[in-house]
């Protein structure tokens, strides 16, 4: 599975967790939900698509596949019977920057997830019959990423954000990358990447700490430290990318514009989504969609991560409704960047603030965000610490953000059935 958006909270407030730190680097974080009867276990590891090299592409998406189709002691059809003989939902996902493992169950059977976890991730052989069939699937989950106009729009909004950087690259990788991916390519990614360094073990729900802590260290603590993953800056380009496809009838567009890194205080960023275009009340969707009927859907969110930010304003229009719909995006944001309205900022930040209890409430979710936190800031942020950053935000710092990102060039990205007109000069004409 493919996680495209790499979305965080600002407020992705934890509940109590608790994290220990084996020898070798490998993190362990458990986050208590005593209420509950379900459990979260899972194994972040921190190497995505942003990783790989340009002759790889796509290496951690095939290795998170293959991951499931036997190890040392299971061939595939064990480790599906042996998860769901206990009712657990086993999955994995790959975003740019981490590869996931997880699995959803009951808290009594938690340990019991754990060890599952550890064998597909630490144990997995890679047998040679199970690549070549993989391999198929994923050329048919590739062709049902190309044949999705919105996933192709979002491809393209990569490009024209970040040009030839790894950042840009699809996770997936290309048709060409998917067929020439060989065992021992896998072995060796696995030896490089998955490392104490680059792990995080977690468990949320009904878990008790030190019965987790203790068999992590069993389960984990031989593995060899390694090198943390690099963190290299990443520059925003701009620009339009635009693809045309027959079979639609509508225009799907995205527009991107830089915000801050989760390094770089992210909360007037996520804030400045939320506020612009994250509700049905917000200046983007009330003018666009309710008072002029431009687009059918229309949304903005915050895409950030160590390295990067973007707004990302996507919309589903008619074709002659295109250019007004651009110019009236670029009105709004530079309305934005003149002066944020107190009520739209209260609304904003109480949606966020709800996110974070949400995000309390569910134990994957909250294992989610410690990882994240424990990859980009080296620590865990509890609830009350989240909270007060999402409110400490002032009005003047959201318009700021607003006003930095105009001075950067957009990027877009464009899937429509016909020919579109001069794009980038309509968004700019509504910038002024």
């Amino acid at each position: 599975m493919i996680k495209t958006d790499s979305f965080i909270s600002p407020a992705a407030a934890l509940p109590a967790a608790e994290l220990a730190t084996l020898d070798n680097g490998v993190r362990v974080v458990t986050v208590p939900l005593p209420h509950l009867r379900s459990a979260s276990v899972a194994v972040f590891v921190r190497t995505g698509s942003r990783n790989e090299s340009a002759k790889l592409n796509g290496i951690s998406h095939f290795l998170e596949h293959m991951a499931f189709k036997g190890t040392a002691t299971r061939d595939v059809q064990a480790i599906n019977l042996d998860a769901e003989r206990i009712g657990a939902d086993m999955n994995a996902y790959t975003s740019k920057d981490t590869t996931v493992y997880y699995l959803n169950g009951l808290g009594r059977d938690a340990p019991r997830m754990l060890a599952m976890l550890a064998d597909v991730v630490l144990q997995s052989t890679f047998p040679e019959d199970e690549i070549a069939r993989e391999r198929d699937v994923l050329l048919q989950e590739l062709v049902e990423y190309e044949e999705d106009p919105q996933s192709v729009v979002s491809q393209l909004l990569d490009v024209a954000a970040y040009g030839k950087q790894p950042l840009a690259w699809p996770i997936i990788g290309t048709r060409r990358h998917i067929e020439r991916i060989t065992r021992e390519d896998l072995v060796d990614y696995v030896g490089r990447h998955y490392t104490g360094a680059n792990l995080v073990v977690a468990a949320g729900g009904a878990v008790n700490a030190a019965e987790m802590q203790a068999l992590a260290e069993e389960l984990f603590g031989h593995v060899p430290r390694g090198e943390a993953a690099p963190v290299e800056t990443v520059a925003h380009v701009g620009g339009l990318q635009s693809r045309r496809r027959a079979g639609i009838s509508q225009v799907y567009s995205s527009i991107g514009l830089p915000l801050p890194t989760m390094k770089d205080g992210h909360q007037a960023g996520v804030l400045a989504a939320t506020l612009f275009g994250g509700g049905m009340s917000a200046p983007l969707v009330d003018q666009v969609r309710e008072r002029l009927g431009l687009a059918y859907h229309v949304a903005s969110e915050a895409e950030t991560s160590d390295v990067h930010g973007l707004l990302i304003v996507d919309a589903i229009t008619q074709p002659d409704k295109l250019m007004e719909y651009l110019r009236t995006v670029g009105r709004l944001l530079k309305a934005q960047a003149a002066g944020v309205d107190a009520l739209q900022l209260e609304r904003a930040r109480n949606q966020l603030l709800v996110q974070a209890v949400h995000k309390q409430e569910r134990p994957f979710s909250a294992i989610e965000a410690a990882a994240e936190q424990l990859f980009v800031h080296g620590r865990l942020i509890g609830a009350d610490e989240a909270v007060a950053q999402i409110e400490a935000v002032t009005a003047e710092q959201v318009r700021a953000v607003f006003e930095t990102m105009l001075r950067a060039a957009p990027a877009i990205g464009l899937a429509s059935r016909a020919k579109v007109g001069e794009v980038m000069e309509a968004l700019q004409e509504g910038l002024g």
